[in-house]
């Protein structure tokens, strides 16, 4: 089965890249570089560019021919087939790589097959070009070079006398057939004057602008673009997940602090209402409960003013603050009691997630039962796999909601949505109903001193 990973995927698009990663040019012949390297888009553009400019050079190259020589024929034996090899050249090994890509293959073999279709357009592209350079010089039937100095020697007999016989063409062709000779022997003792090295030199000068010109046109530099581009776009698709995975975050904790904006009043009134009435018949009770929720403010209020922070909190203030609320829901509530233990000392745990569980169970567990009732906070930590993780729970032995497993709510949505932007899949909400009545509810997080 094919595989591939996420940064090949995600260069599959067609789309133009992000302004990190492409030049972001507007012209037809840079245009292509906005689309990722052997994408259909890129392709097509590209053959735009390089097809416009071999078609304005062959015109111009056809009407320099027309306006200064003769001999037509030589335009179609030698540049034209050219001109098609250079056609093959941008189009067959970059359709092919184009067509590897659309397989989802790994990247090695997505890497191995681009490269062997591009050596493959190349050697395709000489082989057309060859081909049609026989065929034109078939059709046109175009003298060879002996030939031709065969011609250019032949002259007419000049009237000779009796003694002096005629020369023969043969005879007559002798000469030039000399100066070719002679022509040809300067060119190799010039070679041999000049040395071996220095003649690979010049050879290795020759080549070298149709090497570096074979290998831009077969998209042979294209292949290294396309590797640094698939690095570099990975790396841009990373940042742009960590900073949607950030905005996810930021607007789950804006909910959380709305939510907590909107609980707070609600919950102070209620509690001033309580210590109100308390004054004048139970002084004692409403002493206690101002003490409690001062002890409460003192707990929860640095919590609410950096909850728009990414920092983290930390259990033992959590524990601390609802053990804080819980007292003070003793005092308005006398039938309630309450116990808050935990394995650990400290650890890394979100503010006020589990503050927003307590609050749950009393207003929805405690408040509405008639007779005792607890509340019971604990935290441990366990082994998942080869990880520790945190579990925190809040117990109520209340109304309950009748046996179902998940909780609804936009407190509760709130907390999942805030787990999952902080730790994806490794965290978790849970409501479950209590052995005994009431909910169970508990957050599990890694665990993180």
């Amino acid at each position: 089965m094919n595989t591939t990973s996420p940064s090949s995927q995600s260069l599959m698009s067609e789309q133009a890249l992000p302004s990190e990663v492409s030049i972001q040019s507007d012209t037809w012949l840079n245009r292509y570089r906005n689309f990722p390297v052997f994408s259909r888009t890129w392709f097509r553009h590209r053959a735009i560019a390089f097809g416009g400019t071999l078609f304005v050079l062959f015109i111009l190259m056809f009407g320099i021919v027309l306006l200064t020589t003769e001999r037509i024929n030589l335009f179609f034996i030698w540049t034209l087939p050219f001109f098609i090899a250079g056609v093959g050249l941008f189009l067959i090994g970059q359709a092919m790589a184009v067509w590897v890509r659309q397989q989802n293959f790994s990247e090695r073999k997505e890497a191995i097959g681009i490269f062997l279709a591009l050596i493959l357009g190349m050697v395709l592209s000489f082989a057309i070009g060859y081909g049609s350079h026989l065929g034109f010089n078939y059709l046109l039937k175009t003298p060879g070079k002996s030939t031709e100095i065969s011609v250019q020697a032949q002259v007419k007999p000049v009237p000779s006398s009796a003694s002096q016989p005629t020369a023969t063409p043969s005879e007559t062709a002798q000469p030039a057939e000399k100066k070719v000779d002679a022509k040809e022997k300067t060119e190799k003792q010039k070679e041999l004057e000049r040395g071996p090295l220095v003649n690979v030199m010049i050879t290795i000068l020759k080549w070298t602008p149709i090497v570096i010109a074979c290998f831009y046109w077969g998209s042979f530099f294209d292949l290294l673009v396309f590797f640094r581009q698939r690095k570099r776009l990975a790396e841009a698709m990373r940042q742009q997940e960590l900073r949607r995975a950030q905005d996810a975050r930021r607007e789950a904790e804006l909910r959380l602090s709305v939510l907590v904006a909107q609980v707070e009043p609600h919950f102070l009134f209620n509690t001033l209402a309580g210590v109100r009435s308390a004054i004048l018949t139970e002084p004692l009770r409403a002493t206690a409960i101002v003490d409690h929720l001062v002890d409460y403010l003192r707990s929860t209020i640095p919590q609410m003013r950096g909850d728009g922070s990414s920092e983290q909190g930390r259990l033992a203030k959590q524990l601390e603050a609802a053990r804080a609320y819980l007292g003070l829901m003793q005092a308005r509530i006398p039938r309630l009691s309450f116990s808050v233990e935990s394995e650990l000392k400290d650890a890394a745990f979100p503010p006020l997630l589990l503050i927003s569980l307590v609050e749950n169970a009393i207003k929805h567990g405690i408040e509405p039962k008639i007779g005792p009732a607890h509340v019971a906070v604990n935290a441990r930590y366990f082994d998942q796999g080869d990880e520790e993780m945190l579990e925190v729970s809040v117990t109520d032995n209340g109304v309950g909601f009748g046996g179902t497993t998940s909780g609804s709510g936009i407190g509760l949505a709130n907390i999942r949505e805030r787990l999952e932007s902080m730790f994806g899949s490794r965290a978790s909400l849970t409501l479950k109903a209590g052995p005994d009545g009431g909910v169970v509810a508990s957050i599990i997080v890694p665990l993180i001193s």
